[in-house]
């Protein structure tokens, strides 16, 4: 069908032809969803990519989030955590200052990697409660991290190769990103619960991170629903806020994951390795404390 159109269009009007061919050319480098909306859309050059005002310089808000855990977290895994968020805001900057289809996985890649590191750090809590220690269990943490920034990344890749529209494309990946934060969530609200330290900052950390993503999240539906950039919307750069809310998540996730891992170094101590109920997981310890009627309370 499409070279019938194409031969045609060269035998009638060759110098049209051309000129779609050249503006289609351009719109494939494209990411095309509505991330813009609100904005201030400008074209980069004849290059058929734009450059949106608002999200790129604010950005900046992941850098601001990550930079403050280099120097202030005591664990290695939350400052390299606090790096790579600094690379997040880099790689948001570098899609919103193109809008290109290779700037939005410049974009996901670094997300892909922090979000392995909390997932790494909340099985390792997991194994450490159930007992499960040594290279074998290292090993095993380390795999499931992998295979969970890997497919995160390929699986965007190859919709976008498939024909997928992008609205689709950054639904599917929102999805996967936001359900790995949410393993991470659970995990760390029921170690923080089990030990004690829920009522805390830990918990404060963690209830501030749920309620800025959720607020985030619906600042960004229009990403990835078709239709709803129009009215209201239009007049704010709600992507942008998006940054700004999701930029705090991230913060108090560093820091989360920083507990989280001083914890579980705690937990890994001979003395206390020792107390940790055997047979039952962490999950149906707590249903059976907190959910389940004992026979005393008949």
């Amino acid at each position: 069908m499409s070279a019938s159109v194409s031969s045609t269009c060269s035998a009638s009007a060759p110098e049209a032809c051309e000129a779609w061919a050249q503006a289609a050319a351009r719109a494939a480098k494209r990411f095309i969803n509505d991330d813009a909306c609100g904005d201030y859309v400008l074209p980069v050059g004849d290059t058929g990519l734009e450059f949106q005002a608002i999200n790129a310089l604010s950005a900046v808000c992941f850098i601001a989030a990550g930079a403050p855990l280099i120097w202030r977290a005591d664990t290695p895994i939350a400052r390299a955590y606090g790096l790579m968020m600094c690379g997040v805001g880099l790689g948001s900057f570098s899609y919103h200052a193109t809008t290109s289809a290779s700037g939005f996985i410049i974009d996901i890649v670094p997300m892909a990697v922090t979000a392995a590191l909390m997932i790494f750090r909340g099985v390792h809590a997991l194994q450490v409660d159930a007992g499960e220690t040594g290279q074998a269990a290292e090993t095993t943490r380390f795999l499931i991290a992998i295979a969970c920034s890997f497919f995160a990344v390929y699986i965007p890749w190859a919709l976008m190769a498939a024909g997928i529209s992008h609205s689709t494309v950054w639904g599917v990946w929102a999805l996967i990103f936001g359900s790995m934060g949410a393993v991470f969530g659970v995990i760390c609200l029921m170690v923080f619960f089990n030990e004690g330290i829920l009522h805390g900052k830990p918990g404060t950390d963690l209830a501030v991170a749920i309620a800025c993503v959720l607020l985030g999240l619906g600042c960004s539906v229009h990403s990835f629903v078709p239709g709803l950039c129009e009215g209201w919307r239009t007049a704010l750069p709600l992507h942008a806020l998006w940054h700004v809310f999701s930029s705090v998540t991230a913060n108090r996730c560093g820091y989360v994951l920083d507990t989280l891992t001083k914890l579980v170094s705690t937990m890994e101590e001979p003395a206390n390795s020792c107390k940790k109920q055997k047979g039952n997981s962490l999950l149906v310890r707590l249903l059976k404390r907190d959910m389940l009627p004992s026979q005393f309370s008949m």
